[in-house]
């Protein structure tokens, strides 16, 4: 059975959290030219990577997390989820998916 692909259009984008900083896309996750040329304009990095079968979040974004001792908070909103730092000067965006 062929799995379904996840389409990232301009609407999505325009969705994600202010501060977002990167859209991670895959084989399994694709956007639309207008979805990129947002991303590009907002100043988001875009990451072309696979997640770990094993962690429930990308391999990068697990990673960064792992790499820096804190509180962080994970938002999940219409199936998209958004990683956030606590720091000492307010909430830090780390990424999201």
């Amino acid at each position: 059975m062929a799995s379904k692909k996840k389409l990232v259009t301009e609407a999505d984008v325009q969705r994600m959290a202010s501060g977002t900083r990167e859209l991670i896309l895959g084989s399994e996750r694709i956007a639309t030219p207008a979805a990129l040329d947002l991303a590009f304009s907002r100043g988001m990095k875009v990451i072309y990577a696979e997640a770990d079968a094993a962690s429930p979040l990308p391999s990068d974004l697990w990673s960064r997390i792992k790499s820096r001792d804190g509180t962080y908070v994970v938002q999940v909103e219409s199936g998209r989820a958004t990683v956030t730092r606590l720091g000492p000067a307010g909430p830090e965006p780390i990424g999201g998916e």
